[in-house]
């Protein structure tokens, strides 16, 4: 019976992104796609936003009936607001890889190491990671535009990477 080599004495695979399947490369998400995608994900809250609006419209009036209805109006608004941003942007986009907007324009959030989503405890720090991008004039957005591959300062830090995959 031969013997197994050691699973430790292989190589490591090439740099580059991770595999779709079949050791076929998945490219990295273009500049213009990730923003297209963030432009996506804002575009969802703008019903939420007219309630938010509306509300606060009709909470300024004289009327105190009109006011209380404003009001109510106005939290349900930022309620949906906040509700869509985090299943949207956290939950879904941290269990799946794809914001409905990243879904839409066909790129996907991943780990760089596992090449698995990164679950929604590590999209929430990314989002909070993202403050890092916007000091120094907003380098860190703009950093995917000559990056190899195509980071912000935030997926540096969470080593993930942005990927051209559709849903299937």
């Amino acid at each position: 019976m031969a013997e197994q080599p050691d699973p430790m004495s292989y190589p490591s695979p090439p740099p580059g992104p991770p595999s779709a399947g079949y050791g076929v490369p998945t490219p990295y998400a273009s500049w213009i796609q990730r923003v297209g995608g963030y432009l996506l994900d804002i575009l969802i809250l703008v019903p939420a936003y007219i309630v938010v609006f509306v509300g606060a419209g009709l909470a300024s009036a004289d009327d105190t009936g009109l006011r209380s209805v404003g009001l109510v109006l106005t939290l349900l608004g930022y309620v949906a607001v906040f509700g869509l941003l985090i299943w949207n942007m956290i939950i879904r986009q941290g269990r799946t890889g794809w914001s409905i907007g990243k879904q839409v324009v066909g790129i996907r959030l991943i780990s760089e190491q596992t090449g698995q989503p990164l679950g929604a405890g590590m999209t929430f720090v990314r989002l909070l990671a993202h403050f890092l991008d916007s000091l120094a004039c907003y380098l860190g957005w703009l950093w995917p535009l000559w990056d190899q591959k195509r980071q912000t300062f935030a997926d540096k830090l969470l080593r993930s990477v942005v990927l051209v995959e559709k849903k299937a």
